[in-house]
């Protein structure tokens, strides 16, 4: 009776163990392409659609390594400047993760609209901060965005971003 008892446990046990093997997804299968949305702390009508493209895995000291693109800019009613930044990102992590990154925005204004900003602008743009990746590869992600351009010298501003791996 008791060996019965003792296998009826190991069998409970590990079908158990199975169904959550199944259920959490081991983050390497999530795919290499991601999409979030970022909003910017300088201004709350400052958002940017971004790309993430990982092309490297593993790589020297980071678990990725992933070039991101994006489009974004100031809108209140209409757009007012457009932004798009490229953007070098190293990841140290797997599911809480510490990214780094470095890489250029493109600036770009309206002539129609007259305020003081030029009207095309390259800055240098690098990045530090948090990402955390779930199961079914959601993604939140919290960031300070160091920004330099000739015009305004060094800026400091932070971002908070949500999106999707696929």
């Amino acid at each position: 009776m008791k060996k019965i008892v003792y296998f009826g446990l190991l069998f409970i046990l590990f079908s158990f163990s199975e169904l959550k093997s199944d259920s959490s997804t081991h983050q390497d299968s999530l795919g290499n392409h991601l999409w979030y949305i970022e909003m910017s702390g300088k201004n709350i009508f400052l958002a940017s659609f971004n790309y993430e493209y990982i092309f490297a895995k593993n790589e020297f000291l980071f678990d990725d390594v992933s070039l991101k693109a994006g489009i974004g800019g100031l809108f209140i009613v209409a757009f007012l400047r457009f932004e798009f930044p490229v953007t070098i990102n190293f990841i140290i992590g797997k599911k809480h993760c510490f990214e780094t990154g470095i890489g250029v925005s493109f600036d770009y204004v309206p002539e129609s609209f007259k305020y003081e900003y030029p009207s095309q602008v390259v800055k240098f743009r690098g990045s530090i901060g948090y990402r955390f990746i779930n199961d079914k590869g959601l993604i939140f992600r919290a960031d300070i965005i160091p920004i330099y351009f000739a015009g305004s010298g060094l800026n400091v501003f932070y971002g908070i971003s949500f999106g999707h791996y696929f």
